[in-house]
């Protein structure tokens, strides 16, 4: 009490006595700070019942008015007094002993204002950089300490004045040659320095780069304190993106960031429940930073085990972040490093066990990381793990374990697309549509285009031996009734697409002709007799697919303009008859599986169905030559045996044919199907990842009464039948939307 009375007494002094010269001042302050350590014999008393508090802020406020009256750069007597004097060093000392008590806190708070609000360049003085230096490495000592607010604000204060001045990192960086003698730099990674990027000179070195502003902030990270963790996760982002190549290199090998990382997602990961919904997973919401989530208990959003899953992906955004922003090629060594001791040694286990709920969780899981993934680095990486390149792998005998793992992942996954549980099978397929939906060319190429390359598929390849006719001929042969088709089932007449509108439709040789035979190749595949609407009416959907089709392919090409593939025009792609003989076409396991889950489209549950022509439709909108042949030109000359889209639907029309006339009262039945869909009856709510136009089949405008009539139990009996009729109906309008959209989008292009 006594000393907070002198403290008043003395502010009122000093508030009445004249102005001393800022000088003057600023020794007096510092001068009554050493007499109270001379004068006071009690270590006990807390800081904040002396006249410490106060003299530093004093001291603090004076060092600012100065700089204020000065030119820029010029420095003071009263900073030139706390430079010769090394003042910063003695306050270091005292806060390393916090005496009195608290004064650590208050040690803290002046070096963060001094570095926050002093303009001039501070730290290349010795004097400076030296006991902040020495005051990082006591930050973060004890966990849970009273003075972790103070120290990550004293820390994140130092990183923004380091981000705008990175010349100056190497003051903080401290060489350690012998602490990892003959090996590698990264070996306190566990990770193989060979494997990365960095210049070759870091692998060579047996240098150890200290760096002990990293370290502080890593055991800051570990606070129980919400708000003093994500701090100190916003100051490693700051320091990784720094532009200084030592310093980047030493925050990723030479600290425990990276395992910090990887023990985190692991051990969040470990902490999700065994069995997860794959609905609740695909709706969760998560980004890195404070807690926004709202968990009340009455919320019906909540489910069992969200507040795990939120933590966990919430730090794989953090980790994605980190290496979005990370230095030149750090951000691949951390990637690489989540892959290896992440998805490896963590992620690949539960996707192998034959444990049915812990593969479907994880699989879910997996694909949620897929779809929340920004950086490139990291894309590649999960990319990888899904998708090996098999050219690639260890020669026999030095594989790992994991190798070998690897390789059996994407077999497992393949085989898990045609699983007995449709639960499983769509979860595999939605995975799959979200690695293809990536702004990334790896997976399309190893999972598809590396078996089109030599168009092996094609009637011309000189591996067919076939006898081959001529090609108008061959044409026509492989589209019988065509022409007695399209009349009777025409385009849908609108403005957009109309016979009127078409400059030499009549030439078989334009390409508009061209275009308009394949749109009316997908539109008249099914028979009047089995469709549900008619392409006439308004309600037919054709004009939403039309539009959905559109802004989906304008999306798509944004992505993929920036892979160096062969143009749509087909000018830089090699003719057939002078590609690589190919004797016999393989069309890969990912396409074989595809194609034959859409050629039981009939027999599958609408679920399957729905993501199952989501896939094919994604990569019809692709602009890639090899993938718009295959899969959207129903033209294209193919050699025996080989399927493409439009062939596999054929078949399908055919097995519609001979079934129909076996359901009693088919028409109606299908009428009365399609409104349970329309209204929806035949399918959850929660289906996500399938196409847009999919779900929101629209009701046919010529329901009668008669549709009515059909009872429930009747329409169960053939209700997959049915489904899968309706699927492939509007499948077909679908893909004619997109051909008519890629061909605009091309003759757009050409003028």
């Amino acid at each position: 009490m006594f000393n907070k009375f002198t403290t008043i007494l003395q502010q009122a002094v000093e508030a009445l006595a004249p102005d001393a010269p800022l000088h003057e001042d600023f020794v007096y302050h510092w001068k009554s700070i050493t007499n109270f350590y001379i004068e006071n014999t009690d270590d006990k008393t807390p800081v904040t019942d002396s006249n410490i508090p106060s003299h530093l802020k004093q001291m603090l406020q004076i060092l600012i008015q100065e700089e204020a009256e000065r030119e820029p750069g010029d420095t003071g007597p009263c900073m030139e007094y706390m430079l010769q004097h090394k003042l910063l060093e003695t306050l270091h000392t005292l806060g390393k002993a916090d005496c009195p008590p608290g004064m650590k806190q208050q040690v803290l708070i002046f070096f963060k204002n001094l570095l926050g609000k002093i303009k001039q360049p501070l730290l290349p003085h010795i004097n400076v950089h030296r006991p902040v230096s020495r005051l990082v490495r006591v930050c973060g000592e004890v966990q849970a300490a009273p003075t972790e607010t103070e120290e990550i604000s004293f820390l994140c204060t130092l990183c923004a004045r380091l981000k705008r001045e990175p010349h100056l990192l190497h003051f903080f960086l401290q060489n350690n040659s012998t602490e990892i003698p003959n090996k590698p730099a990264a070996s306190t990674n566990h990770i193989d320095s060979s494997e990365t990027n960095l210049p070759s000179s870091s692998a060579k070195t047996s240098k150890r780069e200290s760096y002990d502003l990293v370290d502080s902030l890593l055991n800051l990270c570990r606070s129980e304190d919400g708000r003093v963790a994500v701090k100190a996760c916003e100051g490693l982002l700051l320091l990784v993106s720094m532009p200084h190549e030592t310093a980047a290199r030493a925050t990723v090998q030479d600290t425990m960031l990276c395992p910090l990382l990887n023990t985190r997602l692991r051990t969040l990961f470990t902490s999700l429940p065994a069995a997860l919904d794959p609905s609740d997973v695909d709706s969760v919401s998560a980004k890195w930073g404070l807690d926004s989530h709202s968990y009340a208990y009455n919320d019906a959003r909540n489910f069992a085990g969200k507040r795990s899953l939120v933590s966990f992906l919430s730090w794989f955004d953090y980790c994605d972040q980190l290496i979005m922003e990370a230095y030149q090629d750090c951000s691949a060594y951390i990637a690489r490093s989540i892959a290896k001791d992440f998805l490896n040694k963590t992620l690949l286990g539960p996707l192998l066990q034959a444990d049915e709920r812990a593969a479907l969780t994880t699989t879910a899981v997996l694909t949620k990381l897929f779809s929340m993934v920004r950086s490139h680095a990291l894309t590649c990486e999960l990319v990888n793990f899904i998708v090996p390149n098999n050219t690639n792998l260890p020669e026999e005998g030095k594989e790992t374990l994991w190798d070998t793992k690897k390789s059996e992942l994407l077999s497992r996954l393949l085989e898990r697309c045609d699983h007995f549980s449709d639960e499983i099978s769509i979860v595999t397929l939605r995975l799959f549509e979200t690695v293809l939906g990536l702004s990334n060319s790896i997976a399309l190429d190893r999972l598809i285009l590396k078996h089109l390359q030599h168009r092996a598929y094609h009637v011309k390849n000189p591996g067919n031996i076939v006898v081959q006719s001529d090609s108008e001929e061959l044409e026509w042969d492989l589209e019988p009734g065509l022409d007695s088709a399209a009349p009777q089932t025409p385009p849908k007449p609108n403005k957009q697409f109309s016979t009127e509108s078409l400059d030499g439709a009549g030439d078989a040789s334009s390409s508009r002709a061209h275009i308009q035979r394949a749109v009316s190749c997908f539109l008249a595949a099914i028979p009047d007799s089995a469709k549900s609407t008619q392409a006439n009416d308004d309600e037919s959907g054709y004009d939403g697919y039309l539009r959905e089709a559109h802004r989906m392919y304008k999306d798509v090409c944004a992505i993929c303009c920036k892979f160096s593939w062969p143009k749509m025009n087909g000018k830089e792609l090699e003719a057939a008859e002078r590609c690589q003989p190919v004797a016999v076409y393989e069309e890969g396991p990912f396409l074989t599986m595809l194609l034959n889950k859409l050629s039981r489209v009939l027999s599958q549950p609408y679920g399957v169905n729905l993501v199952v022509t989501s896939i094919i439709s994604r990569l019809c909108l692709i602009p890639h030559p090899l993938l718009h042949e295959l899969f959207t030109d129903p033209l294209t000359p193919m050699r025996p045996k080989a399927r493409g889209v439009y062939s596999v639907i054929k078949v399908i029309v055919e097995q519609i044919s001979h079934r129909m006339a076996h359901v009693p009262n088919f028409k109606n039945r299908l009428l009365l199907a399609r409104r349970k869909l329309a209204s929806g009856g035949g399918f959850h709510d929660d289906d996500h990842n399938v196409s847009p136009t999919h779900k929101g089949l629209p009701m046919a405008a010529n329901f009668g009464a008669s549709a009515g009539v059909i009872a429930s139990n009747d329409l169960d009996d053939h209700k997959t039948f049915l489904e899968g009729t309706i699927v492939v109906e509007e499948f077909c309008k679908e893909l004619a939307a997109i051909v008519f959209v890629k061909h605009h989008a091309l003759a757009a292009q050409s003028v």
